[in-house]
């Protein structure tokens, strides 16, 4: 499937950058041991910036996945022990910034916050930003605005929850994640079916997420008898793994609904499997953002989702609906949402359009980059404007 007609991904620099010219040292912070969805948007921030002729380097948990991957794709890595809070980690996390000499140092995460945070005081850093990709309550205020010039936010909502709890509204910025188109539209319909062994008659509901509590699976599985009574087609592929699978598997068993529902684990493969779908489902009670939705809008799948953190910030635009949003822990609401959607295909294939013109300019990888350089470069001329106020002599 090709980018819809007059809609290509979003190359330009903002505001004027030009690359190579305004070339500038970023270091990008990690102490995550698994690959998720954060470490995804870093990689991609990483390449974009390298592809304009940035300098980054990554500092990352010794032996995690990020670590490892990020080196592989050429990036000079510097590892540090654990979450990076030991005396021994600190002293190595601040001896290679040192080295290094970042002008922005980026935190990937909140416990790279802390570490690096605490392991860069008094060094000459100009700007110094986290990232914020949970609707989680901040835990500490205080260290964010001890360490942190200011905070990307992956949501309008993830951004008032850290307006609520303290931390200054003009330090904080809106920057949605973005998915790399050229992933997605790899993915092969037929391959995606025939791994689940699915029919032509078969409609495929597709719902990509870890097994944990602030998911909602329990909910959406709760819905699941009504789709199939109306819908008895109606097949539930869950990908993603997680501490509640027995848990789920059980809940499954107890509504009778076990030939519909199928637990993939943990896949390699979404690109087919999103081509696979008719639907895709997302029913968090918390959700920062939820990137999944992007590539399922990439490919205009029709999606129907939770009217939870981030999730109305990419299925209602300009006052336009590009997807089912239902109240979250709502399991009847879900069903009609699913029976609503299979049951007008022409809605359908609407809402599918202008998700996927709103996807292809404004969600991308590339979107994403720019915006984040923008923020940098904003946030550069700030602390060179106030170095130079401070420096500049009496009058």
């Amino acid at each position: 499937m090709n980018p819809p007609e007059s809609i290509q991904p979003f190359h330009a620099f903002p505001l004027g950058v030009q690359g190579p010219e305004q070339a500038t040292r970023v270091a990008i912070v990690s102490t995550q041991r698994r690959w998720h969805g954060g470490e995804e948007q870093a990689l991609l921030l990483a390449e974009g910036l390298r592809r304009r002729g940035h300098t980054c380097a990554i500092f990352a948990r010794r032996g995690g996945k990020f670590a490892e991957r990020l080196r592989e794709e050429g990036f000079p890595v510097f590892t540090f022990a654990g979450r990076g809070r030991s005396p021994q980690a600190l002293w190595s996390l601040r001896k290679t910034l040192a080295e290094f000499s970042p002008e922005i140092l980026h935190y990937n995460d909140p416990h790279a916050m802390v570490a690096a945070g605490i392991a860069s005081t008094g060094l000459t850093i100009p700007v110094r930003l986290a990232a914020r990709r949970v609707d989680f309550r901040l835990k500490s205020v205080r260290l964010y605005r001890l360490f942190c010039d200011s905070m990307i936010c992956v949501s309008r909502a993830v951004a008032e929850i850290c307006r609520e709890a303290g931390y200054p509204a003009d330090r904080l910025h809106l920057v949605h994640d973005g998915v790399d188109p050229a992933r997605m539209l790899s993915g092969n319909r037929d391959v995606g079916r025939r791994s689940l062994q699915l029919s032509d008659h078969h409609q495929l509901l597709l719902c990509v997420a870890k097994l944990t509590d602030h998911k909602g699976h329990q909910y959406l599985l709760d819905a699941m008898p009504a789709v199939v009574r109306r819908h008895p087609e109606i097949v539930l592929a869950l990908a993603g793994e997680g501490e509640l699978r027995n848990e789920l598997e059980a809940q499954v068993q107890r509504l009778g609904v076990e030939s519909h529902v199928r637990f993939l684990g943990y896949r390699n493969d979404i690109p087919d499997l999103m081509a696979a779908a008719d639907r895709m489902v997302v029913s968090s009670h918390m959700e920062g953002l939820c990137s999944s939705i992007i590539d399922a809008m990439l490919i205009g799948c029709p999606v129907i989702g939770t009217r939870a953190g981030g999730i109305p910030d990419l299925l209602s635009h300009q006052n336009s609906s590009l997807g089912w949003l239902v109240p979250a822990r709502d399991s009847d609401a879900l069903a009609n949402a699913v029976t609503d959607s299979l049951e007008s295909p022409e809605q359908s294939i609407e809402f599918a359009r202008l998700a996927r013109e709103r996807a292809w300019r404004d969600l991308t990888h590339e979107s994403m980059v720019n915006r984040t350089i923008s923020i940098y470069l904003t946030q550069s001329r700030r602390a060179c404007s106030a170095s130079m106020h401070q420096l500049a002599p009496a009058a």
